[in-house]
């Protein structure tokens, strides 16, 4: 199971996240430096809700994978964390349905979550439930330190003190081995013993997973959450709260695009709840009929499913719904075809309703599905309630949204979902509707009306709904229904009516191709691919100024490519050039292992924390379970010290994709077994430390191969110079300046002193026909052996293209000169149109190839 493209940017969210945390060891910085990269700088004020805790939230609307991108996450957060960190997960749900379904697929090893995990994992991973920990079941100090250990436990079991909610507090004798290895709490739990799971739990530290997280915000949440002593808090949802740290959005166009949802959902009005079941039935038939055909034709089974939301006299009065059953029937339906699921009947309990042999094709539910159901096959959403009732659709809306397969399939109406009712305010029902978008994350332009309706204005959500009248279907008659049915199919067949379902159907296509074509549209905006919708007006955005747009129409600025040539198996082609790409051939065989391990810190100390800094608690070394880690250490004989050690630098240094694994290991062997007795001794002391120190190393031995690489491919005709890069037709840069004349764009990303010196000195220069502010990270790059982002970009009037990295003076060294040399590398290669500088300020001491800015402005004024 692969990451959808909105997945792998959601996960590459978070390891920018981790990126900038490991640079600043500040999870509140890290957060601001997240969103001023991203050009939304609002978004980064960071909620520090449990303090010394990075907490960080997915916002994934329903049936976006929240579960899969979860799994894809626990090993960067891990990764992220000081090595000897025990790798423990609470996974908190809200439900007990959902925690039998969670349990039930991680602990399933051909589930592709289990499947995930393991891999990443090394397969060394135990799931346990709540009462499997409580006896101890394959849970002890030993366990827990050599596997990732997943504990999905329910929010009530644990933030109540109720019945349940005491076992966790309780005395266990189960877990007493934990309370001796890992001595007293640091964070003693109130009123729970040292020997409790609760307890037990808080001192391992653990990276705490929430699902649905907006149900887990409220003070007693808080404070259960804080009894976890998590080391990372990573919440799923698809409505946030307030105080939520929102790492990653997802939006209902990145869904669409990946054919995860049916949208848009397309709403139909009734004048009765007659006509509400009969345009029901008549649907979902038709819909049955369509994907049967599609199936014929090489499509897969589905069977369309249409959920009946009922309101029963009572709390949940099981008469009502076996009312409508009976009306159902009355009208033709076979009673096999129906189930009834409320909170207190379950007739859906162990059944697959994906299975081609479950002949289930109604649901007959008030809200009971607004949770831990999940069900594709499930299309329409009708509610029965009288047309001067309140309807009441916003909690299971997000049921029927799901599409089946996660794949576009070629009959239209199958990547739809419809809702019927039958209201007199219907203008409120559309806010209904609104709302149960919402509340699966999604937003009022992923509906459409069958039919055209007066404008509906935005009502406020009112703090308490209104009662809603009972249903007794007293005014259902289902064998008028049937017959009215009946008349319709045999209809069907007369040239003068068209079946009614079809011009339902046919009036879906319409609003369903007007919603695509405004996605399609989104999609086109090339800001759409960064950014969701809901973000778009949290950044800034400036447009090219109007006079300047032709001569920025068809012009692409050449970047590096590396030619693949034709073979057996390929083509041929030319892809973009990474320094990645540039490692081929690397190896540490040979190199050298010359390394000052002096000043190697020791990281198995308690972190220096300075004052007003966030530095997260994990990274402090004072944690039971980094205290038992060197006890244990310690107690080892001296060769599986050394050993040990090995292992921890190799798995430290293993992130370093572009070195092979038996490389790695058999440097790192020959670097300690060729140390003697003093060094071993300060290795055992700070062996992430001396990792650091060799990770420096072969960083630079790459960087060498990289540039040696690029330079003889470039010489090779591997790497060719072609038009690529496109300049945007707008830029979102995180803070701005418009005071100088020629820009390229509305405002351009602000400039420190010297590059505002030189921009002032350009715009005085007849030839210069308009300037950028080029943006670091967003922006062009230079793509060789590395990624160079030049300052700023000039056209001339005749059409000539400067690129110019300003410089200052205390920045004349070695990175000066690698620019240098590949900006010469793109100019040459690049033809006579393109031209690079590296400018200082004045002409003293500048290096091999640079220019002052009085030489610079004299050769843009020639050109």
């Amino acid at each position: 199971m692969e990451l959808k493209t909105y997945q792998r940017q959601v996960i590459a969210d978070l390891n920018r996240y981790l990126e900038l945390l490991d640079e600043t060891k500040d999870y509140i910085a890290s957060f601001r430096l997240f969103w001023q990269e991203k050009g939304a700088p609002t978004l980064g004020i960071y909620q520090d809700v449990l303090p010394g805790v990075p907490n960080l939230c997915f916002k994934v609307p329903t049936g976006g994978g929240k579960t899969f991108l979860a799994c894809n996450a626990v090993r960067p957060v891990f990764d992220a964390l000081p090595f000897t960190k025990t790798k423990a997960v609470v996974w908190l749900v809200p439900s007990d349905a959902i925690l039998t379904q969670t349990v039930k697929a991680l602990k399933d090893p051909r589930h592709p979550y289990r499947q995930k995990i393991d891999v990443d994992f090394g397969g060394r991973v135990e799931v346990y439930t709540k009462q499997e920990l409580l006896n101890g079941q394959n849970f002890n100090p030993t366990a827990v330190t050599e596997q990732l250990s997943i504990m999905v436990l329910s929010y009530d079991s644990f933030r109540g003190r109720g019945k349940e909610g005491l076992k966790a507090y309780q005395e266990n004798s189960n877990l007493a081995a934990f309370a001796k290895a890992l001595g007293a709490p640091e964070n003693p739990i109130e009123k729970a013993d040292e020997t409790a799971l609760f307890q037990v739990i808080n001192q391992l530290n653990p990276l705490v997973v929430v699902d649905e997280s907006h149900h887990a915000r409220s003070e007693l949440s808080i404070e259960m959450l804080a009894n976890f002593n998590p080391c990372f808090v990573l919440d799923l949802t698809a409505t946030p709260k307030k105080r939520s740290n929102i790492i990653s959005y997802v939006d209902a166009v990145q869904l669409k695009a990946e054919h995860m949802v049916k949208l848009p959902v397309i709403v139909y009005n009734r004048d009765s709840q007659a006509e509400v079941l009969m345009d029901t039935i008549d649907l979902r038939d038709r819909l049955e009929e369509i994907a049967a055909a599609e199936c014929q034709n090489g499509g897969k089974y589905i069977r369309p499913i249409a959920l009946f939301q009922a309101q029963p006299k009572g709390k949940e009065d099981a008469t009502t719904f076996e009312k409508l059953r009976a009306e159902l029937v009355n009208a033709g339906i076979p009673a096999e075809h129906i189930a009834i699921r409320t909170a207190d009947v379950n007739e859906l309990k162990n059944v697959d309703l994906l299975s081609p042999d479950c002949p289930v094709r109604y649901i007959i539910t008030v809200n009971a599905l607004k949770e831990g159901w999940d069900c594709p096959f499930a299309y329409i959403l009708a509610s029965l309630a009288n047309k001067t009732s309140q309807v009441d659709v916003e909690q299971i809306l997000g049921r029927i949204l799901r599409l089946p397969y996660t794949a576009e399939h070629r009959a239209k109406a199958l990547n739809m979902s419809y809702v019927l009712t039958s209201s007199n305010d219907f203008n409120d029902t559309v806010q209904q509707i609104i709302r149960g978008l919402n509340s699966a994350g999604f937003s009022d332009r992923d509906y459409r009306l069958a039919e055209p309706v007066e404008p509906v204005k935005p009502t406020p959500v009112p703090e308490q709904l209104p009662t809603i009248e009972p249903e007794d279907f007293s005014g259902l008659d289902g064998k008028s229904i049937g017959a009215e049915l009946q008349r319709r199919r045999e209809s069907e067949n007369s040239p003068e009516s068209a079946p009614k379902a079809d011009s339902m159907l046919a009036e879906a296509q319409q609003a369903g191709d007007a919603y695509n074509q405004a996605v399609q549209g989104a999609d086109n905006d090339p800001f759409a691919a960064a950014l969701p919708w809901e973000v778009r007006d949290k950044v800034n955005t400036f447009h090219i100024i109007p006079q300047y747009r032709e001569s920025v129409d068809g012009l692409l600025i050449p970047q590096f490519f590396q030619v693949i040539p034709q073979s057996l198996f390929t083509d041929g082609d030319k892809v973009l050039l990474s320094k990645e790409m540039l490692a081929d051939g690397f190896t540490l065989k040979g190199k050298a292992y010359d390394i000052d391990f002096a000043a190697a810190d020791d990281e198995i100390v308690k972190v220096d924390v300075e004052t007003g800094r966030s530095v997260p608690r994990a990274y402090q070394m004072e944690a039971a379970d980094q205290r038992y880690f060197k006890e244990y250490f310690s107690s080892l004989p001296p060769e599986s010290r050394v050993r040990q050690c090995k292992d921890m630098m190799i798995h430290q240094l293993d992130k370093l994709n572009m070195v092979d694994g038996s490389d790695l290991r058999a440097y790192v062997n020959l670097i300690v077994d060729g140390m003697d007795r003093e060094q071993l001794a300060a290795m055992e002391k700070a062996p992430l430390g001396f990792a650091a120190k060799i990770r420096a190393k072969i960083e630079t031995l790459l960087d060498q191969h990289y540039k040696e690489t690029f330079f003889t491919w470039l010489d090779r005709g591997k790497i060719v110079c072609e038009p690529n890069y496109r300049l945007p037709a707008a830029i979102h840069p995180t803070s701005s300046t418009a005071i100088y004349g020629r820009s390229l764009y509305e405002a351009e990303e602000d400039m420190n002193t010297l590059e505002q010196a030189l921009v002032k000195q350009l715009t005085a220069i007849p030839n210069v026909l308009w300037w950028h502010r080029n943006i670091a990270r967003h922006g062009f790059a230079i793509n060789g052996y590395f990624n160079h982002y030049p300052d700023i970009m000039i056209m001339t009037k005749s059409g000539k293209i400067i690129l110019a990295e300003t410089k200052g003076e205390h920045l004349k060294n070695d990175d000066s000169q690698e620019r240098i040399e590949l900006g010469a590398a793109w100019r040459n290669a690049a033809g006579n149109r393109y031209r690079y500088y590296m400018v200082f300020r004045d002409e003293e001491n500048l290096p091999h190839g640079a220019v002052s800015m009085g030489q610079f402005l004299e050769t843009v004024e020639a050109l």
